[in-house]
């Protein structure tokens, strides 16, 4: 993997992320050449204030000028489009603002990308993005469609997606906010204990969105293939980690929150007789109902069930704990 990187220039929109710092760590280490691209200059002050090997620009997807500026300037060889509103609760009741940013942004990247000759443009997409029931899910299932549309249209670049479920330990994520709540002895809440997520640590996200990059011959949607777990489980294995076991924790069933689900998807029934096995890191490609490429002819066929959480349930409290663990590590 590392040699693919390694003499490539990469601009990361949204860079100061969980995954982005994770990605930009992995890259530094490949001996890429690194250029953030975000509207947060608090964080990137935080994060890069010191750091000479990566380069930040302050602005915004939204700004399809300034936006196709920087990457004129830049020349990069690889874009990441990790930058995106994708608060779900939050965008149920702003739905133009989730718009502006994952809709009409991800087109300027993918405009910018294709006016800039970049070789290759990522777009970071979502499990919310399959069958999707909530306005987050909607805008990242179009912006996969907008990627796919510029790939078709396209004579240089190649535009490719990558969804995944839940990190563990990245901004946001409901396990490391569990972990406090539990050793304070407070109340949780939980939507349904029968509710599952699929969940990887950003070591494995990282590892989906690079080798991603590297096998993608454009407009495909990579998925990793992962395990998912019920929520009452994933409290037992964070009560075994938090030095709680066999204690009873105060929780609170809340029910189904604006834009919910009560098991998520990752592939559909839809999409599998587009889905073909890659070689490595157990993923998923999905390829475009109409393109103009002839993909991997050794990949095989995914012969499997469509991607739903309930349907891949790891029960196993060990592995769980282990996971989480190396998530949090």
């Amino acid at each position: 993997m590392s040699d693919f990187f390694s003499d490539k220039k990469v601009f990361i929109t949204g860079g100061t992320g969980s995954l982005g710092r994770s990605l930009i760590k992995r890259l530094k280490s490949s001996g890429s050449s690194l250029v953030v691209y975000s509207r947060d200059e608090g964080k990137q002050a935080l994060y890069f204030g010191q750091d000479k090997d990566v380069k930040t620009i302050i602005g915004d997807v939204r700004d399809y000028r300034k936006l196709k500026t920087s990457l004129l300037l830049e020349r990069p060889d690889l874009v990441i489009h990790t930058a995106a509103m994708k608060r779900v609760d939050d965008m149920e009741h702003h739905p133009d603002e989730c718009v502006k940013t994952n809709i009409e942004g991800s087109d300027n990247v993918a405009r910018a990308s294709l006016e800039s000759d970049v070789s290759k443009c990522a777009l970071i997409s979502t499990d919310k993005a399959c069958m999707p029931v909530n306005v987050y899910g909607s805008t990242k299932f179009i912006a996969e469609r907008i990627f796919t549309n510029y790939n078709y249209n396209s004579n240089s670049t190649k535009f490719l997606s990558v969804r995944y479920g839940n990190v563990i330990a990245s901004r946001g994520s409901f396990i490391p906010l569990w972990m406090d709540l539990i050793k304070e002895n407070k109340r949780i809440n939980i939507t349904s204990l029968e509710c599952s997520r699929f969940l990887f640590t950003l070591d494995d996200a990282v590892d989906t969105v690079l080798n991603s990059i590297i096998h993608s011959l454009g407009g495909e949607v990579f998925i990793p293939q992962i395990n998912s777990f019920k929520m009452g489980s994933i409290i037992e294995a964070v009560k075994n980690i938090s030095g709680k076991n066999g204690e009873d924790i105060p929780t609170k069933i809340t029910g189904m929150r604006p834009g919910e689900k009560i098991h998520e998807d990752m592939l559909s029934i839809t999409e599998l007789p587009f889905s073909f096995l890659a070689p490595t890191h157990n993923l998923i490609q999905v390829r475009p109902q109409y393109s103009k490429i002839n993909y991997q002819s050794d990949w095989p066929k995914y012969e499997g069930r469509e991607l739903n959480s309930s349907l891949h349930i790891n029960d196993d409290i060990s592995h769980l704990v282990s996971l989480i663990k190396s998530g949090l590590e």
